[in-house]
């Protein structure tokens, strides 16, 4: 089977719209809401989730997220755990899941068996926001070999001529926004200045892009939209919306999706 993320971003670029990706710690709130959240994200046109494995989350989230992730983990006792929730929580066979790991989880882990529990447990994709882009690349060499798809973390304008290199073909990108914590304030300005820094590196070579840190809503996608992104990561908002119910999640894929459809539109 191909990967489904790769498979979802081909997709939304032969329909020539955006990708929406959200984030959750995993067994946030609890399990049983978790699952609904997740699902009604995926029911509403969510493209893919990023799960965050158990354990506390590091100053890179912002309080909202730290809280949750600490919350989560009250509620699940290991990383196998946390990738079957995660990957029950489809509502369709093609729903992207995206582990996401933070530097802690591999420095109990090797490498190597997490990705090969990643594959057993049939999630798709792989975030280390933690690790130098060196380091995620290898990890991801590895990653691709299990027919996962990392997904690699930027936020060094250091570490461009490294990913646009070459060595790794066709990288699907993570782009921070700015500077700060997620959930912060969202720099528009910023955000198109490292888009057209990165689209500039990479020339004609392909990769694909998602940008986020402080994207809340219908007006900082479209900003991306505009300047360029592949697609928009929503975390914080839909966290403190799965806290509230599941139609509060669904609410915020209904509010972005007009803008992802019309891409082209308002690019023009």
């Amino acid at each position: 089977m191909a990967n489904r993320l790769r498979h979802r971003l081909a997709q939304a670029r032969a329909e020539r719209r955006g990708m929406l990706m959200g984030f959750l710690p995993a067994g946030y709130p609890d399990p049983d809401r978790f699952r609904r959240a997740a699902g009604a994200a995926f029911e509403a046109g969510l493209d893919a989730l990023e799960v965050s494995m158990p354990g506390p989350a590091p100053a890179l989230d912002g309080p909202l997220i730290q809280a949750a992730a600490l919350q989560a983990s009250h509620h699940l006792g290991s990383i196998a755990e946390a990738l079957e929730l995660a990957a029950s929580s489809r509502r369709d066979p093609g729903d992207s899941i995206i582990a996401l790991a933070y530097a802690r989880t591999l420095e109990r882990l090797p490498a190597e068996e997490f990705l090969d529990a990643l594959a057993a447990a049939d999630i798709d994709g792989v975030l280390l926001p933690q690790h130098p882009v060196a380091e995620q690349l290898r990890i991801g060499a590895l990653a691709r070999e299990r027919g996962i798809e990392p997904v690699v973390f930027l936020h060094l304008q250091e570490d461009l001529a490294l990913l646009s290199s070459g060595v790794f073909p066709d990288p699907f990108i993570y782009l921070q926004s700015a500077e700060g914590q997620t959930g912060g304030r969202f720099n528009a300005a910023k955000a198109a200045e490292r888009l057209g820094e990165l689209a500039e590196a990479f020339g004609p070579r392909p990769y694909g892009v998602c940008v986020g840190f402080g994207v809340r809503g219908y007006e900082e996608v479209q900003r991306l939209m505009v300047a360029g992104a592949d697609g928009a990561i929503i975390g914080t908002r839909l966290v403190a919306a799965a806290n509230e119910g599941p139609e509060e999640v669904a609410a915020i894929v209904d509010e972005v999706a007009p803008i992802l459809v019309r891409r082209d539109e308002v690019r023009a």
